[in-house]
This record gives C-alpha cells, structure tokens and sequence, in this order.
C-alpha cells in the first residue's frame, strides 16, 4: 500500500464519535474525553491565576491578551474539555508501552498524523497516544478555522502592517492570539504540560482498560511539537521521563533557530514580535511581567525554568547543554535536508551542542522528491513509490530508536 492510499484510508476511518477497530490494518483507534485540570492556574483570563506551590495569586491579566478575537483564553471551553485518541495494535489486549506524539504550530486536523501512528503503533506494539496542544486541534474553536472568518481578521492585519508577510486567513487566528500577547506560548505550552504530567498521573492509576499501569512512557515531537518535548525531558516532572525516550522529528532547536513565517503556521510580524518579546523578557530578566517570571525563577520552579533555556540559543546556553549531556541516550532527532522551517544545521546546534561534545543523534535525510517542512511525506500518486519508501525510512529510524 503506498503512502497516499494508507493516509486516504485512516483518514476515512478516522470518526472521533466512535471507537474503530480497523482488523485490514491490525489497529484500534480509541477517543478518551480529557478535562485540563490545571487551566484555571495558568490561562489569561482566569479569575484564579494562582501558583499553589507557593500560595501566591496574580492578576488576570485579561488586558494583556486583547487581541481581534474577543476571546479571552480561560473561556475557550474546548480547549479545556476535549478529546485525545489511542491507536494501538489489535494483537495486544493492555499496551505496556505508550509514545505521546506532539504535533506542529497552528495544526488543527489529525490527518497528517495517522499514518505516523499507524507506523509507530504496528513497529513497537506500543499504544500511539495524540495530545493535542493547548489551542491546537480540537482544543481550538471551529471559528478559527472557518475561512471567511478569518479571512476578515487576515485582510484587517494586511491593512492595518502592510509591511508584513505570509498573511492568510490559515494563519489569522494564531499570528493574531501570539502577535497580541506572544507569552501565550508559554501559558499554553505550561497548560500542556501539566496536562501530560495529569494523564500519566491518571495512566499509572490504572484508568486505561487498554493499558497497563506500569507502561513505560516515551514521546514524539514535530516541530513546535519538538520544542514542548525537549522540555518535558529536560524538566522530568515527577520522574515520569527518567527513562522516556524522545524522537524529534523536524525539529529539536532553540526557537529563535526555528523560522515559521509561513502561510500554514504565522505570519512574519507575529513571529517578529514573539521573537523580540522574549529577546526583551531574557535580557531582563522578565522584568516586566511578574507571572512569566516568578514560573521561570529556577529557585521557586525548577522544572517550569527549563522553559527558558530553549529561547534563545546564545541564553543559558551551558546549562541547556550539561542537561542534554545528561540525556544523550534518550533523545534522537530526524531532520530533513532541505527544511527551512526547522533547518538541521540547528538541530544539531542545539541537540549536539556549540563544540558538538554532546552524543546526542541527529540523522539528516532527504528526500528524493519535493517536500516541504508542513508536508515532509506528499499526498500525490506522482511519486508515491518514492514518497511510500520515505516514510518507511522514517518509521524505521523512530522505532528502532523506541525499541533499542
């Protein structure tokens, strides 16, 4: 089965309304409802901004985060309730392996990504588990995807910076949300984070019929999806990664390295503005907001600190390194070639350091048709063999990476 004709048919299979058992395939795809515990604490918006480690509650900061959306973050309830999927072998009755797979910037389909679990799935036997990230998927309201919507939001940002770029009503919500208020990275990348820490807290309390309590956890990141991994590693809350394995693909780097203007992920003035706000907040310390640095204080929250070792690649630089030193042997990533997104020359920066004295893998592949950073495996009967052979390629080097 080539490529296209295997994403084709899952994407066919794929019903978040029922659970499949897919026999063709050797695969079951289960949906589990997930309520984000901790959204309440960190959200903009929310009444009950509060650190319980050290009792200490902050402002709303409800007008910080105005932006052309008229949403405040807190009230977005999907992205609070919501759904997370399963797909595992349908020869094995309790998985005692999971791999979290993380996905890209201003993704808001699964699509692209059942394959990927299929593959994982049947080369490790492991139970595949895509999470969505805070405001992403199905944790992100239908309106921001609705074309003429956004396309409004796309043409009042064209006209208002008619110096900015890659402008699309794709684009629109997410270059809007960061543009206003770019800490939103943090805040919802600390949501999931604690989301993650919540279902493996829930994984090793036996919830799962189909999963033993004493699975192993390892994960996967795409992209920004690297970006949140690497920090889950580096950070171990509660120990749940002190043997996680962690498979970057497209992606790896600090994310001043990573260069997302695109039509598909952001626009070029909220990239600009996201960088600089967090040149400005490292360079002084976060000075000017109180939350962001009472969480990135490393005394008072040692494991949320790791957050800003992986800003800005010159910025606590020896202290990102002497931890990957650590983790050498549980971190491989795979970049390709001709990605300008994610450029491997900053993958291997990063993960193998400025002195490249960190054993850390980075296979640099590439592909012998035309690819792109958003679509690294193409949908088109022209070339499927090559491309069928790619992702084979890919599959192979994460599973033996998983299974080793």
């Amino acid at each position: 089965m080539e490529y296209y004709e295997l994403y084709n048919k899952l994407k066919k299979i794929f019903d978040i309304q029922r659970n499949t058992e897919v026999p063709e395939l050797g695969i079951r795809i289960l949906h589990n409802n997930f309520f984000s515990e901790g959204a309440k604490h960190y959200l903009p918006g929310s009444p009950h901004l509060f650190c319980q480690e050290h009792n200490l509650a902050f402002s709303s900061q409800l007008n910080d985060a105005q932006d052309d959306l008229h949403w405040a973050d807190y009230d977005v309830d999907c992205n609070i309730h919501f759904q997370y999927h399963i797909v595992q072998p349908l020869n094995t009755e309790k998985s005692d392996g999971v791999i979290i797979v993380f996905h890209g910037l201003n993704e808001k389909k699964w699509d692209k990504y059942l394959p990927w679990a299929y593959g994982l799935a049947t080369q490790t036997g492991k139970a595949i588990v895509l999470f969505p990230i805070a405001f992403h998927m199905n944790r992100a309201p239908e309106r921001w995807s609705s074309r003429q919507e956004m396309y409004a939001i796309a043409q009042k940002r064209m006209n208002e910076f008619p110096d900015n770029s890659e402008t699309s009503y794709v684009n629109a919500a997410t270059s809007t949300r960061l543009d206003a208020f770019p800490q939103r990275l943090f805040w919802s990348g600390l949501q999931t984070y604690n989301d993650i820490v919540q279902f493996i807290t829930d994984l090793k309390a036996g919830t799962f019929p189909t999963i033993t309590p004493t699975a192993t956890v390892d994960l996967f990141g795409y992209s920004i999806g690297s970006f949140l991994s690497v920090i889950l590693m580096m950070a171990n809350p509660k120990g749940y990664f002190a043997n996680a394995k962690l498979f970057c693909f497209c992606g790896g780097m600090t994310i001043d390295r990573m260069f997302p203007i695109s039509k598909y992920i952001m626009d070029g003035r909220a990239a600009i503005t996201m960088q600089k706000t967090f040149a400005e907040l490292l360079s002084t310390n976060f000075k000017n907001d109180d939350r962001l640095r009472h969480y990135q204080d490393s005394e008072l929250h040692f494991d949320e600190g790791w957050f800003k070792t992986m800003l800005r690649y010159n910025y606590y630089q020896k202290e990102r390194e002497q931890r990957f030193l650590q983790l050498e042997n549980q971190i491989k990533a795979l970049v390709l070639e001709k990605d300008e997104v994610t450029p491997p020359i900053e993958a291997l920066n990063t993960l193998k350091g400025g002195y490249r004295n960190i054993n850390i893998e980075v296979q640099i592949d590439d592909y012998d048709y035309p690819y792109t950073h958003i679509n690294p495996f193409a949908l088109t009967t022209k070339n499927a063999p090559q491309v069928t052979e790619a992702f084979n390629r890919f599959i192979t080097s994460a599973a033996a990476f998983y299974n080793c």
